[in-house]
């Protein structure tokens, strides 16, 4: 008999469960993923006061700055703000979207809440971002906030394990992660044209390509590139971590549809900001605030208010002809073979271990390598 967990507890609210319209294999990645949105959002929207202390204190800075350097970046910023805004129209901008992240506390629901502070927040940036150029910062901070207003869900939703919520949450981060994935899709296809057109143009592949992507970052810190000849003087190095890099981007919007995949999506992401923070000093801190935020596994920590339901299950065979089956207490049942057995096994074992076998090409890695141990192995025994 193996405990099965599903996130329903007395410190929570009441959830109902009604099988005839969710599948029993589904209940409880459908619970846990309302539970972990619940505390992502929250952590989101306590950072994001945070984040408001600090656009305040940074222009601050930039009123130090002579008004000819103030520049629009592109249309919207052009119509919505041609020149320099005043100290108090900025901080009126900033004490709304306060207010409005405050109400979202209250009632998380509220479109027109979310509405007015993305806008907020899109005309604070659009502000920072008024200097030269398009820094890398704030980029996925500002797309959470405008994705959320798709995916405004009170507490009693969230907690209901309906399909419709879990389709919304999970259309959210489809949203976020389609951005990375662009990211990742475009460096195959620039490669691609290079190689094919033998263009004499520095690509990927060359380890120059890593300073041409950090030199306006390089530039504004005016700092020398402590870790940056570990990628530039062993080719290698560079080209097995840009080969890595762009696997993980281009494969990452897969985890929007994986609740379980996500936390090692997110995980991996922030390792990728990390690395050109601190080799290229590209900056990114909230870009991994916001990841960590909305990417943290927390249902893993609340196990000890969960109560378990008690699945019997069983287990057989190996490699292609394993097996694994399910009894549920009302006698209904479900069964996997092959990869999946062993996949699903994983899930009663570790709810979020068993995410890392949904990345993208593990499942035909696995089953090529069964299929040439069973060669190996038919071909000793003839031999014998």
């Amino acid at each position: 008999m193996t405990p099965s967990l599903l996130p329903v507890s007395s410190k929570m609210p009441n959830i109902q469960i009604n099988t005839k319209e969710l599948d029993l294999s589904g209940v409880q990645q459908r619970l846990r993923t309302g539970v972990d949105f619940f505390y992502a959002e929250t952590a989101l929207r306590i950072f994001t006061f945070v984040w408001l202390y600090w656009a305040w204190a940074k222009f601050e800075v930039l009123l130090q700055r002579p008004a000819v350097l103030f520049t629009p970046e592109g249309l919207i910023s052009e119509c919505l703000i041609p020149a320099l805004p005043g100290k108090e129209v900025f901080l009126g901008v900033i004490a709304i979207a306060a207010a409005m992240n405050g109400v979202k506390f209250i009632w998380r629901s509220s479109l027109l809440a979310q509405v007015v502070l993305a806008l907020c927040l899109l005309w604070i940036n659009l502000i920072i971002w008024s200097y030269g150029y398009l820094p890398n910062v704030n980029h996925l901070f500002l797309l959470a906030h405008l994705f959320l207003v798709f995916a405004c869900f009170n507490k009693s939703s969230l907690f209901s394990g309906k399909q419709e919520v879990s389709t919304g949450i999970n259309w959210f981060y489809l949203g976020l992660l389609f951005t990375y994935s662009l990211a990742g899709t475009w460096k195959v296809a620039a490669l691609a044209y290079k190689l094919l057109t033998s263009s004499t143009d520095v690509h990927w592949l060359k380890p120059e390509a890593a300073l041409y992507n950090a030199l306006v970052n390089f530039r504004d810190n005016d700092l020398p590139l402590t870790f940056a000849p570990l990628f530039t003087d062993y080719a290698w190095v560079w080209q097995l971590g840009f080969v890595g890099v762009t696997y993980l981007q281009a494969t990452s919007i897969w985890a929007a549809w994986r609740p379980t995949l996500r936390p090692w999506v997110g995980a991996f992401l922030i390792c990728f900001h990390l690395l050109n923070q601190f080799a290229f000093l590209v900056s990114f801190v909230v870009a991994c605030l916001v990841l960590l935020c909305l990417f943290f596994p927390y249902s893993l920590f609340l196990n000890k208010v969960i109560k378990a339901q008690h699945v019997q299950t069983s287990w057989g065979g190996s490699r292609r002809e394993a097996s694994y089956k399910r009894q549920y207490p009302s006698g209904e049942q479900d069964g996997y073979v092959g990869f999946e057995a062993y996949r699903q096994r994983l899930l009663d074992k570790n709810y979020y271990l068993f995410g890392i076998l949904y990345l993208p090409g593990i499942r035909t890695v696995v089953e090529a390598w069964w299929w040439l141990q069973s060669k190996i192995v038919h071909q000793v025994n003839r031999t014998s």
